[in-house]
């Protein structure tokens, strides 16, 4: 049945336990995506022995997190090795090992997810439907749907499925997300922003999206971006949230890219002034980036993506026609970097879709695309430490006291050398600090 896309390293783990009389089984999402053709990379087994048997079938397995789960290293993979559960499901630091595979299939949460391989057999198991469920792309709950809220954290599961799959939550199902939602906020930011990440790089991430905006669960997510809905751009076809969720969807799949896109104009509610024409927003990118870095503090993110999302967000109303010299790009260079400088227009062109612009490849950005092949040539990152002289250089030959004055000298040149790269000679670049000081 599955046997030809298990690996042997599994089947041999499995071995060793049944012949140490215990009974072993994959379970887990790695059953679910053989059975869809998708490639498969961890591997979860379920097991009758405990963790100090686990230990004396493989010596070298560990401790690893919660429920008694032990980890062994199988050919440079990592496979957890859990005991059957015979408690109240539930996620909690009390439990009771025992039961069987069937016991231990009740407690997961939805069907696709429900179901077990014995690579000794080659069969599987599979108690509530969760093989025909996967042939009609269902995401339903084992059993009952009182399964999502004991851990609330479910819920955001269903929708990263959604994400991830491109599966229709039940019906009931996605009732009981709507019912209970306000029991996401019982749940660590760390847990949340893990959930959130596997949901806005999946595939299919806009339905996923669309899913915790529905049911309310982004109201304990980035409750920000709720404000948006309903309030109208005079000049696009969507309103302000879901123009951040259609940037998300088209956006290149990258973690940084898809969180600037959703968040980069979350600031616009709180901007929104009525013209003639209807709301406009302006300086809504600046107050994007202020509540985007709030919001990546508060769920968690590490500093260096929170830091490339706020940058990218900051500066993604950069202003270029086909009339701009090309100094404006060295200067937008030098705010960003050649590090972020295409995912920074990859964020402008995902702005430009979610709007219903038609061209995209516009005379503007043409010229864009055509003068940064031209300032490749020049080979600086258009920063301080790309001068000809430095900070040692204006205190020793301009006689003046080591200070702020010297950054801002540094500055000034900068900003000429911005305008034409030429002047970037010690001498001239001297010559022009003397006259700024005098």
């Amino acid at each position: 049945m599955l046997g030809g896309k298990i690996p042997s390293f599994i089947k041999d783990i499995c071995n060793k336990l049944r012949k140490s009389g215990f009974e072993a089984y994959v379970v887990g999402g790695s059953i679910r995506d053989i059975i869809m053709n998708r490639e498969a990379s961890d591997f979860d087994i379920a097991t009758s022995a405990l963790p100090n048997q686990i230990a004396s079938v493989f010596p070298k397995a560990k401790p690893y997190g919660n429920f008694g789960t032990m980890l062994v290293i199988a050919e440079g993979t990592k496979v957890e090795i859990t005991p059957f559960r015979d408690d109240a499901p539930g996620r909690k630091p009390n439990y009771t090992f025992g039961g069987s595979i069937y016991t231990d299939l009740a407690r997961r949460d939805f069907t696709i997810n429900s179901i077990a391989y014995d690579p000794i057999k080659d069969e599987l198991i599979d108690p509530f439907g969760g093989v025909e469920d996967i042939k009609q792309g269902i995401i339903r709950c084992t059993g009952s749907t009182v399964r999502i809220w004991e851990d609330p954290l479910r819920a955001m599961r269903a929708a990263r499925f959604q994400a991830q799959l491109s599966f229709k939550i039940e019906s009931s199902t996605f009732y009981t997300l709507k019912a209970h939602a306000e029991k996401l906020n019982t749940i660590s930011k760390e847990r949340i922003r893990d959930e959130l990440i596997k949901l806005i790089t999946g595939d299919y991430c806009f339905d996923g999206l669309v899913t915790l905006v529905v049911t309310g669960l982004m109201n304990y997510i980035i409750p920000e971006l709720m404000a948006g809905m309903g309030i109208m751009h005079y000049n696009k076809p969507l309103d302000v949230l879901e123009h951040n969720l259609v940037a998300c969807k088209v956006i290149r799949n990258t973690l940084p890219l898809r969180l600037a896109a959703l968040l980069h104009d979350v600031g616009k509610p709180d901007t929104a002034v009525e013209a003639e024409k209807g709301l406009v927003f302006p300086e809504h990118h600046i107050k994007s980036a202020i509540m985007a870095e709030e919001i990546l503090e508060r769920l968690r993110f590490e500093t260096k993506i929170k830091n490339k999302v706020v940058l990218l967000i900051k500066n993604h109303m950069f202003f270029y026609t086909p009339d701009s010299p090309i100094s404006h790009l060295r200067k937008l260079i030098s705010k960003v970097g050649w590090d972020n400088i295409y995912d920074l227009i990859d964020l402008r062109v995902a702005d430009r879709i979610a709007s219903g612009f038609e061209r995209i490849l516009s005379p503007s950005f043409k010229k864009l695309i055509s003068d940064l092949e031209i300032l490749k040539e020049e080979k600086s990152d258009y920063q301080i430490k790309d001068l000809a002289v430095s900070g040692q250089d204006i205190i020793d030959q301009l006689g003046i006291a080591p200070g702020p004055r010297v950054g801002q000298l540094l500055s000034k040149l900068l900003e000429e050398v911005l305008e034409n790269p030429k002047l970037n000679t010690k001498e001239q670049l001297l010559d022009l600090a003397k006259k700024i000081q005098s």
